[in-house]
């Protein structure tokens, strides 16, 4: 039998000492672009809030991104993409309050679970949602638009860009103690389109999907579902201050990867978002477009996903809508 040579066999030593890491952890990660998939329409406000951060978590990191909206079925879509993915961290989703929480009152069989299939990366923001009305109507606030659907039952229809703004119908006609006629749209985008002219009567959008029609101009904010004004819109009230059912509704997106991606990559794509996020520039950006973001750990973010599931099932039951 052949003997090593000292510098050999000391050289063998070390190698059977060293640990055996997870590939993962020894990778270099990441080494290829990062896919974000979308699962809603471009033009929606979880759309243009993606499209900027990856941008800015890029030209920090030097990590590339690429948006891919997978928009249709309310997200479940986009989701049913992730869960084909590996669980490498090269395949991310940004989604919130529509994918993981109203879609688990309204869907009997969901194909994935909002709970147990991903893991939270890091919040991203909220978005207080705004009651606008179509400008055909010609109503100039909340109240006007209150006495139009009053005058109108069953009638006045209201336009629901996803499962979360249905939600916020919902809540508004059950506590205004109204009938109104939902009409469903793939996304804010097009929602909106029909809002502006004229084929639906009102909507409730957040405000990352509606302020660039609001700043131009072309559709007036009648409330906003927040117990504070918001900063861009300081004329615009609060639903309370406008004789309206003081609701307190929030849109909100998050950073998740399928479960089961290795911790130390979770660990790699927590850090830079979780710094980002944090950063005065983002709190501007946010702020401009009447968004915010509260400080969540992503166990307080599991957390919060399992009271808006409970929230939406209690809301809809009132309601007499039965999953389907």
């Amino acid at each position: 039998m052949t003997t090593p040579s000292p510098g050999r066999r000391t050289l063998l030593l070390a190698m059977a000492a060293a640990p055996v890491l997870p590939v993962f952890a020894r990778a270099n990660f990441p080494e290829r672009p990062i896919r974000l998939v979308v699962p809603f329409p471009p033009g929606s406000g979880t759309d243009v809030s993606a499209r900027f951060f990856t941008q800015q978590v890029s030209k920090r990191t030097g990590w590339n991104f690429v948006v891919d909206n997978r928009a249709g079925a309310n997200g479940i879509i986009g989701l049913e993409e992730v869960l084909r993915a590996p669980a490498d961290g090269y395949t991310m989703v940004f989604t919130g309050g529509t994918t993981h929480g109203v879609n688990s009152a309204l869907v009997k069989k969901l194909p994935y679970d909002p709970e147990a299939d991903f893991t939270p990366i890091a919040l991203g923001h909220f978005s207080p949602m705004v009651l606008l009305a179509s400008p055909a109507l010609k109503v100039s606030s909340a109240s006007e638009l209150l006495a139009y659907i009053k005058n109108n039952p069953g009638k006045a229809t209201f336009a629901s860009g996803s499962s979360f703004q249905q939600l916020a119908g919902e809540l508004f006609a059950q506590q205004a103690n109204l009938s109104v006629n939902q009409v469903p749209y793939k996304g804010s985008a097009q929602s909106i389109t029909d809002l502006l002219g004229g084929h639906v009567d009102f909507s409730i959008i957040d405000l990352g999907a509606a302020m660039p029609h609001i700043k131009a101009g072309s559709i007036k904010a009648l409330a906003v579902m927040t117990a504070r004004r918001v900063p861009p819109l300081p004329n615009v009230p609060t639903m309370g201050e406008a004789g309206l059912p003081p609701i307190q509704l929030n849109g909100w997106a998050g950073l998740f990867v399928k479960k089961g991606t290795p911790a130390s990559v979770i660990a790699e794509l927590r850090r830079p978002f979780g710094e980002y996020f944090q950063t005065t520039e983002y709190a501007k950006y946010l702020g401009e477009n009447g968004n915010y973001i509260t400080p969540m750990t992503p166990e307080q973010l599991q957390e919060f996903i399992g009271s808006e599931i409970r929230r939406a099932k209690e809301v809809f039951a009132r309601a007499g809508v039965q999953p389907s």
